[in-house]
């Protein structure tokens, strides 16, 4: 059995469909890559895309977070400055 890989780089996706035949079709700069999946590999796609977007959803909100946490203090800091000053 000969095996046979080919990486193929595509950026800016700027539209995904997916054809009820099971295949995958992006497309992007310069063309489409159309993909067929059976449903294993669907969900196997599904679930690390989902991972992905919960952990950069996560970072996100963690930096909002730390965001507002310092808008705080300096807010706290500036009333203490006005009432002590």
């Amino acid at each position: 059995m000969v095996k046979v890989s080919r990486v193929i780089e595509a950026k800016n996706v700027t539209h995904v469909y997916m054809g009820w035949s099971n295949e995958l079709k992006l497309t992007v700069e310069g063309g489409q890559l159309n993909v067929e999946l059976d449903e294993s590999s669907l969900r196997s796609v599904a679930n690390v895309l989902n991972n992905k977007i919960e952990e950069q959803d996560k970072e996100k909100a963690e930096a909002v977070a730390e965001a507002a946490a310092e808008i705080a203090r300096e807010l706290e800091e500036k009333e203490n400055d006005e009432y002590t000053g």
